[in-house]
């Protein structure tokens, strides 16, 4: 990195400059979105010698965990060192921290010699919806809209499916969508959130004890959807949960490698994550 590049933490005023340089990669992230990433947790910038922001990334820890995203540098500066040093200020600040992060390919690399090591992929579903879309059968699920008395019900199963405590981020969330749930023994087993972002509205994160009700809670939440852009982006092994995706008109568009840096709690015989929140957060 030039010795006439300096970074510095990020504040509100620059949110304004990391929107724009979202727009210029072509990444989906409103102004909103943006605002609400820093809100829940902290981030980084690099300046250039005349002031100019030129590069940015934002970090968010729950707990022993942590993650990073949105990690950008502006198209006419990128080789020069400037991601690198963003994610060595972004790592040392979450510190012993176990983290993950969703790599594009040309991430993959830098990522990898920086400790992190791949551990699955993701794959983002996205198409554009008509209003009350006609829909390819469920399974035999019982859904049914979520309640605020459901919300800490909801937070624990996040919790368990994730490997740490996001009720903070959990209730934002809420408080900006809606949610669906499936119910085992008359008690909350699984959801999905539905809310807007970026250029339309986004499902997730979806928790759920079985594929089958992954299914019927994304075909819930699709039909609630208003018109326009759709967004899911799923765990790439929920093979079943992509064919119908598919089937109902929101094919795999992309593809990121799940990384992970440090040992991440252990999630197995706990409900499941099929869908993510968003890529950043995981």
């Amino acid at each position: 990195m030039s010795n006439e590049t300096t970074l510095r933490p990020m504040h509100a005023g620059d949110l304004s400059a990391m929107h724009g340089l979202a727009q210029r990669m072509s990444w989906p992230h409103r102004a909103e979105d943006c605002a609400l990433m820093l809100a829940l947790g902290a981030g980084t910038v690099a300046v250039d010698a005349a002031g100019q922001t030129i590069g940015g990334g934002l970090r968010w820890s729950f707990g022993d965990v942590g993650t990073i995203g949105l990690v950008l540098v502006a198209p006419d500066r990128q080789g020069r060192g400037i991601g690198r040093a963003l994610m060595r200020a972004l790592i040392d600040d979450l510190g012993p921290r176990a983290l993950m992060l969703n790599a594009t390919a040309e991430g993959l690399e830098l990522y990898r010699k920086l400790g992190f090591a791949s551990t699955g992929l993701v794959r983002q579903h996205q198409a554009r919806f008509a209003e009350a879309p006609v829909l390819p059968s469920v399974p035999e699920v019982a859904v049914r809209c979520a309640v605020p008395a459901d919300h800490a019900a909801l937070c624990v199963l996040d919790a368990a499916a994730f490997g740490a405590d996001r009720s903070a981020l959990m209730s934002r969330l809420l408080a900006n969508g809606e949610a669906w749930l499936v119910e085992q023994a008359g008690q909350p087993a699984g959801f999905a959130v539905l809310r807007p972002f970026g250029r339309g509205a986004i499902i997730g994160p979806i928790v759920a004890p079985g594929e089958d009700e992954a299914i019927a809670l994304v075909a819930a939440t699709a039909k609630a959807a208003p018109a326009g852009v759709l967004r899911v982006d799923i765990d790439a092994a929920a093979e079943r949960l992509a064919a119908w995706l598919t089937a109902a008109g929101l094919p795999a568009i992309d593809t990121v490698t799940i990384m992970r840096r440090g040992r991440w709690p252990g999630t197995r015989g706990r409900p499941r994550r099929f869908g993510l929140a968003l890529q950043a957060w995981g």
